[in-house]
């Protein structure tokens, strides 16, 4: 799809992250001169203290799985654990 983008168009990319598929990707089918703009620091990492939970479902379960879980952040709340 992107070999199909006329040369004189403007491409731009935004990322929180810039992992190294999506840093190939900027190389290959991008200007060979970017620029980039940086906010803030690029030594900044992430909060060591959040954990991230990643589950990957089917169609049919996701909705399902949504509703529990906001069941559950409500009853958290009302005990005030969040």
């Amino acid at each position: 799809m992107l070999v199909l983008i006329f040369a004189a168009h403007q491409m731009v990319m935004f990322s929180a992250t810039w992992p190294a598929a999506v840093h190939r990707l900027a190389q290959e089918y991008m200007d060979p001169n970017p620029v980039k703009v940086v906010i803030s620091s690029e030594d900044l990492a992430a909060n060591h203290d959040v954990m991230q939970i990643v589950e990957v479902l089917d169609d049919r379960a996701r909705y399902e799985r949504l509703a529990a879980f906001k069941i559950s952040l409500h009853w958290l709340n009302r005990m005030g654990s969040i």
